[in-house]
């Protein structure tokens, strides 16, 4: 080699070790005594070993602090790749808190947004290991430095290929918006923080005092439903991340892989009978039908401590993908509400972006009235919920284990027919009403409702209807059929796979998209 040459590559070398070593030995001890991993360290966590194929690794900052003086930014903060998890390949983006704090400043929003349009031309999933301080402030760059550009990326891209957030740190303002225009967001509990506006800010400019916690991992599970999963570690939210992706495609174009297939397809599950009461008024977890009904018992549960009336997973079928919606008794009474039609009405979104069929255990009483959840908008959620059930085209299978009332169940529940579920299946002891109530209305309304009214509709509206006088009248099409409890399984193996080769199209419009209620 020439002399010029040997310098290149010395060059070279030295600017990879100081990438290794990101802002410094004293920066990374710090991170450590977090509880926190290093952006290189998370990568190594989350891909399989040796696959990463680094870009941008030269690129340091070009900006300059109002005094005068240029930051040392090796990578400008921002380490982005490809690498393969469970052998398919992924782009990844991992932010640098070692390095100015993780903070966001035109360099660095550029390599973001390049992967991101790099990952959907190749048609493969992104994933972002989120730790950033925010927007880089107090140097000589423009002021939003592409922030804005790469969320207009995120969503033109959203529904092309899977958007993965990890957050494993603070994410603030205008950078908060990164994990929420995702599909999934994951959180660590020792680490997340997202806030529009911190404490610190939030005080400066309204006085307002609130404690760190309010913005936590918890926080946005149990309150905002922001939050998909909750983690104790970095290493747990990215092991989680790592099964996450097992049930997703890697573009709208294809399905999710199959996997191996350990579980019989033909097991029958006579302990359902004895699991599921047949006195309505006791309760049960169907968590537990859930993991006798999935291959191997195993699901992975989609904002567990959000809406928890409403149960959201992806599990399996003979090795097939299958995203789950369950009403669950368990809490409380598996009535529908604000909250759990937000959790559905995402879930399906999803489901039918990325061609994955849905299956619904329905046991639910009618969506509840009164004032608080009108006030909410409870009228619009039910709204939004019968738009996306009724233009989603993947195979959709439902089964009655015991009530479809109403709107609730019979409708966007899929227990119906006309509403869109390709196939419906009930056992023996469901019924089917427009409500759950047993009261008089002659106690509610007093002596002055007449007879006539009272029998033809305020007493009529409270009747409960057998499976079987449904299932007489084939011309009425509210169920395909009734099953036995043990055959359940048998039966979501047999309609997803009759419904493998559904081809569905919407009614052509000039959009591509409806108008439904928000």
């Amino acid at each position: 080699m020439g002399k010029r040459m040997d310098e290149a590559i010395k060059r070279y070398k030295e600017i990879q070790e100081k990438n290794l070593l990101g802002g410094g030995i004293e920066h990374i001890e710090r991170q450590h005594r977090r509880g926190k991993l290093t952006a290189r360290e998370r990568i190594e966590k989350f891909i399989d070993p040796g696959t990463f194929n680094e870009m941008g690794s030269c690129v340091g900052t070009t900006g300059m602090r109002m005094d005068g003086r240029v930051p040392v930014a090796p990578c400008d903060g921002a380490v982005v790749g490809t690498a393969k998890v469970h052998d398919r390949l992924i782009m990844i983006y991992a932010s640098d808190f070692t390095v100015l704090g993780g903070s966001t400043a035109s360099q660095h929003l550029m390599k973001y947004a390049q992967s991101l349009i790099m990952a959907a031309r190749w048609g493969i999933p992104m994933i972002n290991l989120l730790d950033s301080s925010g927007g880089r402030l107090g140097y000589a760059d423009v002021i939003s430095a592409g922030i804005d550009w790469h969320f207009r990326l995120q969503s033109l891209y959203s529904g092309v290929i899977p958007q993965i957030t990890v957050l494993m740190g603070p994410c603030i303002a205008g950078g908060a918006y990164l994990p929420t225009l995702c599909d999934f967001l994951l959180m660590s509990r020792v680490s997340a923080n997202m806030w529009l506006g911190g404490p610190r800010q939030t005080q400066a400019a309204t006085s307002e005092k609130f404690d760190r916690n309010v913005g936590g991992a918890d926080y946005h599970m149990q309150f905002s439903g922001s939050a998909d999963m909750v983690e104790d570690s970095d290493e747990e939210s990215i092991a989680q991340c790592r099964e996450l992706i097992r049930y997703l495609p890697q573009n709208f174009r294809e399905r999710p892989p199959g996997w191996e297939r350990k579980d019989d397809r033909n097991r029958e599950v006579k302990a359902l009978e004895g699991l599921v009461p047949d006195d309505f008024d006791e309760t049960y977890d169907m968590h537990d039908v859930i993991k006798m009904l999935v291959d191997d018992g195993e699901f992975l549960e989609i904002k567990d401590e959000y809406a928890k009336n409403l149960i959201t997973c992806f599990c399996r079928f003979d090795g097939e993908s299958v995203g789950l919606a369950a009403n669950n008794p368990k809490y409380p009474g598996s009535i529908l509400e604000v909250n759990a039609c937000d959790k559905y009405y995402r879930f399906l979104q999803v489901l039918d972006a990325y061609n994955i069929p849905l299956v619904n255990l329905v046991d639910t009483p009618p969506v509840v009235p009164g004032e608080s959840e009108e006030a909410r908008g409870l009228l619009r959620h039910i709204g939004k919920i019968v738009d996306v059930y009724a233009t989603t085209t993947v195979p959709k299978i439902s089964v009655v284990l015991r009530e479809a009332y109403a709107d609730s169940g019979s409708m966007i529940m899929g227990a119906l027919k006309s509403m869109g579920a390709d196939l419906a299946y009930a056992w023996p002891i469901a019924r089917f009403a427009v409500e759950a109530s047993e009261l008089d209305y002659r106690q509610v309304y007093g002596k002055g409702i007449e007879d006539d009214a009272y029998e033809a509709y305020l007493n009529r509206s409270r009747e409960k209807v057998d499976v079987f006088n449904v299932g007489h009248a084939w011309t009425a099409q509210v169920i395909d059929e009734i099953i036995l409890p043990k055959d359940t399984r048998r039966k979501i193996i047999e309609a997803l796979a009759v419904t493998r080769n559904k081809k569905e199209k919407l009614p052509s419009r000039a959009k591509t998209h409806s108008s439904p209620p928000t």
